[in-house]
């Protein structure tokens, strides 16, 4: 339940105070201003759509290469497992990827901020290959590395991710809407009509709630490895199982 409320933050309290002194002043001092906020609500709009559009873009491909590293490094394992490698090798090498999907998942869901330890844990993989690729067979050693080139390209993809957030010009410029809005719209709405202090300071609030809230949203979104947000890809639900005591025996599989 905290994450649904993780949308409410300084910048939505900054907002309704904001909301409570212009209101206050507006209707204390009878402040009146013919504002047309048409061009105020697109430069609000436009650039938080396209934020958002962007921000939902970079969770999808993200969890396309999650996807797509799970499925590669399973791929490896299951050809190590399966060849003449000494059993001491084969459970080496399951370490090995353990390793890796570990210190991505902690990096991703940013339990730690190296990312040279991810980088140094991919290449182990490759290293560990290449120095057992005369036991394995070629055809085999084959497939390893292109399963291999897929791994490191997700990896890499993952890191850009995580290390590169949204532009942040769109960002801004909606944020200081969103407070221009709340500043000069008490005195706009009295423009047009007269109304209580109460209804008026209701009215401005709600509507920057709404707003910021939007905004919010979207720097939740930015990262879509963050775990505090509703929205926020699980990341541990990546990390592939490499026990060999959980690995499934065919031999003692029982014919229906």
């Amino acid at each position: 339940m905290k994450k649904y409320f993780s949308i409410i933050n300084i910048h939505t309290l900054l907002v309704i105070c904001v909301s409570l002194i212009s209101s206050f002043i507006s209707k204390y001092f009878h402040l009146f201003l013919n504002i047309d906020f048409i061009i105020v609500e697109i430069v609000i709009a436009f650039p938080l759509a396209f934020s958002l559009r962007v921000a939902f873009r970079r969770r999808e491909v993200a969890l396309r290469y999650l996807s797509l590293f799970k499925a590669s490094l399973q791929s490896v394992v299951y050809a190590i497992c399966d060849s003449k490698l000494d059993e001491l090798k084969k459970s080496e090498f399951r370490k090995i990827a353990t390793f890796l999907s570990e210190e991505l998942v902690q990096y991703l869901a940013r339990n730690q901020n190296d990312e040279s330890r991810v980088q140094d844990a991919s290449h182990l993989i490759y290293t560990f290959v290449r120095a057992n690729r005369d036991v394995l067979k070629s055809r085999i050693s084959f497939k390893i590395f292109l399963f291999v080139f897929r791994i490191n390209e997700s990896v890499e993809f993952l890191l850009a991710t995580r290390r590169h957030g949204i532009p942040w010009g769109p960002k801004l410029v909606v944020l200081m809407a969103i407070y221009i809005f709340v500043i000069f719209y008490p005195a706009a709405f009295l423009n047009d009509g007269d109304a209580s202090f109460s209804f008026l300071l209701i009215t401005t609030a709600f509507r920057g709630f709404f707003l910021i809230s939007f905004y919010n949203m979207l720097s939740l979104l930015e990262d879509p490895f963050n775990q505090k947000s509703p929205d926020g890809i699980r990341v541990f639900d990546f990390r592939p199982i490499y026990d060999s005591n959980t690995l499934l025996d065919i031999s003692k599989v029982q014919p229906v």
